[in-house]
């Protein structure tokens, strides 16, 4: 057809002119930063991204560009969202608080259509109609058209539309899932009613979420630095809860029963902070947030717990602990339900790639048994060669002591004070003898064992 001949046509020159709009949507997103950001009581973020050409095309055909202008360079120029700019903020109630401010930074216009700031006047907003707009879907979003104006001279004016998105964290986590599953998805019109409904209920769950966490930041804003270990403890808590519940619920209507896995919960969490270095109620609120996005998300979906768990490929580290744990890992995940359904938890949160998310949770594991071993005490004893070594073998031992014992509560927080205590017993013991180490470290190798005392709890 002569329609995708032209398309194509347009595409094609839009290709040739696309790296003019990644610099303006850079410094757009510095101007942005300058005006809104630097100007709000809390803290925001700007993102932009830039049409690809795929993107371009599909829009031009679902949008029928072709019969509203006549050339190429009218079509691309008339797009208004080639360029998109997001101002990403905490809570649902900020995204009003976000346009309200710019509402009083833009306050200059020259047609009562395009409002500008008079320090930054390339940025021209659409601030007169009626926010938040209603989408589609029902829901309320805040969206503004705008403009680069560069006049450089009347040859050399640069015009170039834009959009602007105020968006919540929660608002970002459910535009992304619903702009894969209906807005993307091929088969729109095939979407089950059902599906639709369940992404509804999603999102009214998590607005609760959102009031709830805007609640918490709140009360915790105000409470002094002493009471914020119990506060995190707290969050960690229901976090853990949630989690368990969820999968507690599936593991019911799949095996008819409900095993004991409070504990592997906690542990998982546990890392989960850690690793997305939750250090401030700030942070903590972004993971909260996304455990309740993603735990959300498993509700809808199938968890078949009799499936067998595969990785991509065997352990091969070059790290003697990690290779050892994670080799037994990989074999008990599929002969013990413990070890099984600790690892499909791990995987559930940690989406991706199963071997990068293990050897990840690997590497905080032995971080955890090493960071009040006293380890670095040796090197206050041993010259620093010996002390290396000294280390290295303790912590080849300690992934053997973990294929020993290979129970469960070796992750759990009772295990890995247990397995720390043991490892800090042993050096304390190697500083005090001062050996010959190669002559006598299967000595304190078996100390080291025998240190190890785990009670299973079922």
């Amino acid at each position: 057809m002569d329609i995708f001949k032209y398309v194509d046509e347009v595409v094609d020159y839009y290709e040739t002119i696309q790296y003019k709009y990644k610099n303006i949507a850079h410094d757009l997103k510095h101007m942005m930063e300058d005006v809104v950001c630097k100007n709000s009581e809390y803290t925001l973020n700007v993102s932009y991204r830039v049409k690809e050409p795929e993107s371009v095309r599909e829009k031009l055909i679902r949008n029928s560009y072709y019969r509203l202008h006549t050339t190429k360079e009218e079509i691309v120029a008339n797009i208004q969202d080639i360029i998109g700019l997001r101002i990403e903020c905490k809570f649902n109630d900020d995204e009003a608080y976000v346009y309200s401010l710019m509402l009083k930074l833009f306050n200059k216009t020259d047609d009562q259509i395009f409002y500008y700031n008079e320090k930054f006047p390339k940025m021209r907003f659409k601030l007169n109609e009626k926010q938040p707009a209603k989408q589609k879907n029902g829901f309320d979003i805040y969206k503004v058209d705008a403009r680069y104006e560069d006049h450089k001279g009347e040859e050399d004016e640069v015009r170039v539309n834009f959009e602007v998105q105020i968006k919540s964290m929660v608002n970002m986590f459910w535009g992304d899932i619903e702009h894969k599953i209906i807005y993307k998805n091929p088969s729109y019109f095939m979407v089950e009613q059902q599906v639709i409904e369940n992404m509804v209920s999603i999102k009214e769950n998590l607005n609760l979420v959102d009031h709830q966490l805007h609640v918490l930041y709140k009360r915790y804003k105000r409470d002094n630095s002493s009471k914020l270990h119990y506060r995190k403890e707290n969050i960690q808590n229901i976090i853990s809860k949630l989690i368990h519940d969820t999968i507690a619920r599936k593991m019911k209507n799949d095996l008819g029963f409900v095993v004991q896995f409070k504990d592997s919960c906690d542990s998982i969490v546990d890392y989960i902070f850690i690793v997305n270095n939750a250090a401030q109620m700030e942070d903590y609120g972004r993971v909260m947030t996304e455990m309740f996005y993603i735990t959300g998300t498993m509700t809808g979906e199938e968890i078949n717990f009799r499936e067998s768990l595969q990785l991509e490929h065997e352990f091969d580290t070059g790290d003697p602990f990690i290779d050892t744990v994670g080799t037994t890992i990989q074999k008990l995940m599929n002969v013990d339900f413990n070890w099984h359904l600790y690892c499909m938890i791990l995987f559930e949160l940690e989406r991706g790639s199963k071997i990068d998310a293990l050897e990840t949770f690997i590497r905080y594991y032995k971080g955890r048994l090493t960071a009040n071993s006293g380890l670095h005490r040796l090197e206050e004893v041993f010259p620093a060669e010996t002390a290396k070594k000294i280390k290295a073998d303790l912590l080849s031992e300690m992934g053997y002591v973990f294929r020993r014992h290979a129970d469960i509560t070796l992750l759990h927080e009772d295990g890995i004070v247990e397995m720390t205590r043991a490892l800090k017993k042993t050096v304390a013991n190697i500083i005090k003898d001062n050996p010959d180490w190669n002559k006598e470290k299967s000595i304190y190798f078996l100390y080291l064992n025998n240190s190890v005392n785990l009670e299973t709890r079922n």
